[in-house]
């Protein structure tokens, strides 16, 4: 995959505001085995996708954290993305709430999983960096 500065630039900016990531962080947990991920996620997923005014960053990540949490094989991405929703606005109260409501669509263990992941999430963002 052929990459592209000024998409990696906006991806890096949003995925930083997003997340507190930065482009080597994504580079050092995927780049060793995958870098063609890696610059998909930062340019393609960041550089693009996020980069729609439809959606404002705290409703993306809304979404984001209940389709992670639906899938049920994506806890490392679920429990980032919590994090990112901290970061935008989301409180730890609707967090919750969100796995909640994913009890009838997508069952108990879904949402038991997913407070397991707002549990660890929340005291990620509450220790001293």
């Amino acid at each position: 995959m052929q990459s592209d500065p000024q998409l990696r630039e906006r991806g890096a900016k949003k995925i930083g505001e997003i997340l507190g990531q930065t482009p080597e962080d994504v580079e050092r947990s995927l780049g060793d085995l995958a870098p063609k991920l890696a610059t998909y996620v930062l340019e393609v997923i960041y550089g693009q996708v996020y980069q729609s005014q439809t959606l404002d960053s705290r409703t993306r990540q809304i979404v984001t954290v209940a389709s992670l949490a639906t899938m049920g094989t994506a806890a490392p991405q679920l429990r980032t993305h919590i994090g990112g929703a901290l970061r935008c606005g989301v409180s730890e109260e609707e967090l919750v709430e969100i796995m909640l409501q994913l009890v009838p669509y997508a069952g108990v263990a879904t949402a038991i999983n997913g407070i397991a992941a707002c549990r660890d999430a929340f005291a990620a963002q509450k220790r001293p960096r």
